[in-house]
C-alpha cells in the first residue's frame, strides 16, 4: 500500500473519530442533568432515594433527554445518508430547536410507560415470578420502539401519532431488526461498562444511535 494511501486512511479513520467524539459530548453536554442523576443511583443505596431519584428522571426526560436525543438522530441520519461532512455543532443546534416540541410532547406520551414498564419489573424480579421474563421482554420492545420513534422524527415528515404508530408497527413487524438493534446496542453497552468505560465518554450514544438508525434504515428502505 502507497503511503500516500495508508495516510489517507488514517485521516479519513481519525475524521470519524473526531466526529463520534464531538456529537457523543454535544448529546451529553444537553443531558447534563440526565447524565447526573443516572450516576447518582450508583451512588444511591436506600429504595426512597432510588424512587425519588428515578422519579426525578422521568420528569426531566421528556424536556431533556427526548429532545437532546432526537438532535443526535438528526445527526445521524445525515451521515448515513446524506452528508457525513455535516457541521456538526450548528446542525445539532438546529435539529434541537426544529424538533423541540413535538420530542417533548412525545416523551412526555412515552415516558410514562417507560416507568410503568420498570416498576412492574421490577416487582416481578423481586417476587421470582416468571412474569418477570414477560415485562423483560416488555423492556426490549420499548426500548426499539423508543429508538424507532426518533428515527421516524427525524426521517419523515409526519404527525406525531403517525410517527408513534410506525415506530410500534416496525417494532412488532420486523422482529430481526429489532433483535438486530437490541444485541448491537447491548454489545457495546457491554463493552462500555465492563471492558472500555471511557466509551461511555467517547461515544457510546454516537454509535448506539449509529446503529439504530442504520437498522432502521435498512428496514424502512425495504
Amino acid at each position: 500500500m502507497k503511503t500516500g494511501g495508508l495516510l489517507q486512511q488514517l485521516n479519513t479513520v481519525t475524521e470519524w473519530i473526531t466526529k463520534i467524539f464531538t456529537a457523543n459530548i454535544l448529546w451529553l453536554f444537553f443531558n447534563l442533568p440526565i447524565v447526573y442523576l443516572t450516576f447518582n443511583l450508583f451512588a444511591i443505596k436506600d429504595p426512597a432515594g432510588l424512587i425519588v431519584n428515578g422519579l426525578t428522571i422521568a420528569f426531566f426526560a421528556p424536556f431533556i433527554l427526548f429532545p437532546a436525543t432526537t438532535a443526535l438522530f438528526g445527526i445521524i441520519r445525515k451521515w448515513v445518508t446524506t452528508d457525513s461532512q455535516v457541521p456538526l455543532i450548528r446542525s445539532y443546534w438546529r435539529f434541537y430547536k426544529e424538533n423541540y416540541i413535538r420530542s417533548m410532547i412525545g416523551g412526555l406520551l412515552i415516558v410514562p410507560l417507560w416507568f410503568i414498564l420498570v416498576i412492574d419489573y421490577v416487582y416481578f424480579a423481586k417476587t421470582s415470578s416468571p412474569l418477570y421474563y414477560l415485562f423483560l421482554a416488555g423492556g426490549v420492545f420499548m426500548f426499539v420502539f423508543t429508538l424507532h420513534f426518533f428515527s421516524n422524527t427525524v426521517h419523515f415528515h409526519l404527525k406525531l401519532f403517525q410517527s408513534l404508530k410506525n415506530a410500534m408497527l416496525l417494532s412488532i413487524g420486523k422482529p430481526l431488526h429489532t433483535v438486530g438493534i437490541t444485541v448491537g446496542i447491548g454489545i457495546l453497552f457491554y463493552i462500555s461498562t465492563s471492558i472500555f468505560p471511557l466509551l461511555i465518554l467517547l461515544g457510546l450514544g454516537s454509535l448506539g444511535t449509529f446503529v439504530a438508525f442504520f437498522v432502521f434504515n435498512k428496514a424502512v428502505e425495504r
